[in-house]
């Protein structure tokens, strides 16, 4: 096949897996959060659709959220307030569901540099919407698609593009993401890898995707050094103690231990217990079956010349498990920044399952490929037991509900503003609608 002919199948095959993933991933992202149609999520209401109404894209997308910018959401934001109020959550859902195909589809296509399986593939592709810690609060909402773009950009960075739709598109979800949370300059390691990757194997100069992570950091940094700076301080209640804790618990138990408890903040205090205690021995038990697993994968895969791989495999761990120390210990242990983490320790155990899979020999290889689909059965088996979403995203009134509510108080007094009542119910949550909009 020539040049010419290999680059046009490339192409073809990818706009075919870009259109499968991208409605899989869509579908099954309603499947397990039906209830995102009906309305607002936090942020997404009461400060990316409110202000893009009342103040205009332009001056909303000029206004951090907790001392940084947030490009997505200010967009979907925008997106939402050019159609009817009562369509406005139903909206805002299909835009997120879009930014989360086009995430599903770019970790399938970015991912064959470590993972070969097809279907191992499609598995890593789908943990971005299939992992428990996604339905606690970051599931369907654009306020959280932050942490799912970070997921994409790891594999971004770790992957190949061989076509310029591949390198263009690699390029556009790095800056995209950059300028959507400072969090991207956490994949330095990984921007690190593919460089000296690139340059052992071809000799190339600076990959694409590396000036695309460095635009992203660069832009979001400077709007943040010029407008924001000192704007946002350390979190409270910060200790080490609880971030090793909650990351046994909340990133490692709670993603891959089936039918797992859910722990909450207010479960968990600096005092020590002994259903603590007996949780984080579980939970230390699952750390050293994996790191046995590692082990065993690193030394078979080294022999039989799998150093990428290997590589990849360990610094994907390294980079989840630093981010959530980092993160963790200076700013704050909630669910949302467990996501990363969770997807990093995905798709390094998916490495290593795949990796134990295809090497050995005889009896050994066939013993070896019941253990990789072992290894699958209960990943999937941990995303499982674990679909339904927590009650902050699923209970609550709908917006239909809240506008006729605000219908009512426009009707009965002289106000000419209104307030809709969004999820989650547990702190107050409302967008502010003047009332000529809602009649």
């Amino acid at each position: 096949m020539s040049a010419t002919g290999l680059v046009g199948w490339f192409v073809a095959r990818d706009r075919r897996a870009v259109v499968a993933v991208s409605v899989f991933g869509a579908v099954l992202l309603w499947a397990r959060a039906p209830s995102a149609v009906r309305n607002f999520y936090a942020e997404d209401g009461a400060i990316h659709y409110h202000e893009a109404l009342t103040i205009g894209f332009g001056d909303s997308l000029g206004k951090s959220v907790d001392g940084y910018y947030v490009l997505v959401p200010r967009v979907v934001g925008f997106v939402v307030a050019l159609v009817p109020v009562p369509a406005a959550a139903l909206v805002n859902y299909l835009m997120v569901a879009l930014v989360v195909a086009w995430i599903n589809s770019t970790i399938y296509l970015s991912s064959e540099t470590t993972l070969k399986s097809p279907l191992i593939r499609l598995s890593l592709a789908m943990s971005v919407t299939l992992l428990p810690i996604v339905g606690f609060e970051s599931i369907a909402n654009s306020a959280n698609l932050q942490y799912l773009l970070l997921c994409a950009s790891a594999v971004v960075l770790l992957g190949r593009q061989q076509t310029i739709g591949r390198r263009v598109n690699g390029v556009v979800i790095l800056v995209i993401t950059g300028l959507t949370t400072p969090l991207l300059v956490s994949l330095a390691p990984l921007v690190g890898m593919r460089i000296w990757r690139d340059r052992r194997d071809h000799g190339q100069h600076l990959p694409a995707v590396a000036f695309g992570w460095i635009s992203g950091v660069v832009g979001q940094l400077s709007l943040v050094a010029l407008f924001e700076y000192g704007s946002r301080g350390l979190g409270e209640g910060r200790s080490l103690q609880r971030t090793v804790f909650l990351f046994l618990d909340r990133v490692l138990g709670y993603n891959f231990i089936p039918f797992w408890p859910r722990i909450t903040s207010e479960s968990y205090s600096d005092s020590v217990n002994a259903t603590l205690i007996g949780r984080a021995l579980v939970c230390l038990l699952l750390v050293c079956l994996v790191a046995f697993l590692f082990v065993r994968v690193a030394q078979t895969g080294l022999r039989f010349e799998e150093t990428n791989r290997v590589v990849s495999m360990i610094l994907i761990v390294f980079t989840g498990g630093a981010f959530w120390l980092f993160i963790g210990t200076l700013f704050s242990t909630e669910p949302r920044y467990a996501v990363f983490p969770a997807f990093c320790i995905t798709w390094s155990v998916l490495i290593a399952a795949e990796l134990l899979g295809v090497t050995g020999t005889g009896h050994e290889s066939r013993t070896r490929r019941q253990a990789s689909a072992g290894i699958v059965f209960l990943l999937l088996l941990a995303f499982v037991t674990h679909w339904t979403p927590s009650e902050l995203r699923r209970t609550g009134p709908t917006w239909s509900d809240g506008l006729r509510t605000a219908e009512e108080v426009c009707a009965t007094t002289s106000s000419s503003m209104a307030l809709v009542r969004i999820i989650p119910v547990y702190t107050d949550w409302w967008v502010e609608l003047p009332c000529e909009r809602i009649e």
